[in-house]
């Protein structure tokens, strides 16, 4: 009996996790078609063929959903990958964790575009740009902070941080140019420069 209950509650989270998956690409679908404001719950469930119920079931609104979503993106950038991050900093090549983050932007590059552009969600920008700051700030207090006499430390991760959403919409507007390898090499390099962190310049990607 308990056996067949262990069965039922596995089919059940395969059955809770299709849904949401369902749920999370019909609104990146319709983001990218409509622009994140245009986009309704209803919108959703029509494209996911699901009724509202179902979706309140898992989300609150629209909004709870693009946060639940990212919170699932960053939550992948784990401590463990900031500590590879750091030694990949000392070593001088490209962060891991920034390399994952590119490959999984990769993979839906219409709805990043949307997201981080003009037709976007201001929650959505601040909070990848809080992400990154954080990120920068803890290899800084690792690495060392090579200007310390120069502008206050803030300004600098904020300006890294906003700078390195520009460097991404670029490639994403411009057909992804380069491989996400060589754009995380490059972004480290950028973001290193102007955060001031005590290393060399970042290593060329292998082509």
């Amino acid at each position: 009996m308990m056996q067949n209950s262990g069965v039922v509650e596995v089919h059940e989270d395969l059955r809770v996790r299709r849904t949401r998956k369902m749920l999370v690409a019909a609104f990146m679908e319709l983001t990218v078609e409509k622009g994140f404001a245009a986009v309704t719950v209803r919108d959703i469930t029509d494209r996911a063929m699901v009724n509202r119920s179902t979706f309140y079931r898992h989300f609150l609104d629209k909004y709870d959903l693009l946060d639940q979503y990212m919170t699932d993106v960053y939550g992948s950038a784990s401590d463990e990958k900031l500590a590879e991050e750091k030694v990949a900093r000392k070593k001088d090549f490209a962060p891991p964790g920034l390399t994952s983050l590119l490959k999984h932007i990769q993979e839906f590059p219409d709805f990043y575009r949307v997201m981080l552009g003009a037709q976007g969600d201001p929650k959505f920008i601040d909070r990848f740009r809080k992400n990154s700051e954080r990120r920068l700030r803890a290899l800084l207090e690792y690495v060392g902070d090579g200007d310390p006499n120069g502008s206050p430390i803030e300004l600098r991760l904020s300006y890294a941080s906003c700078a390195g959403i520009g460097v991404i919409l670029w490639w994403l507007e411009n057909n992804q140019p380069c491989t996400v390898e060589q754009l995380a090499v490059w972004l480290s390099q950028l973001t290193g420069t102007s955060v001031g962190l005590a290393i060399k310049p970042t290593q060329s990607a292998q082509s």
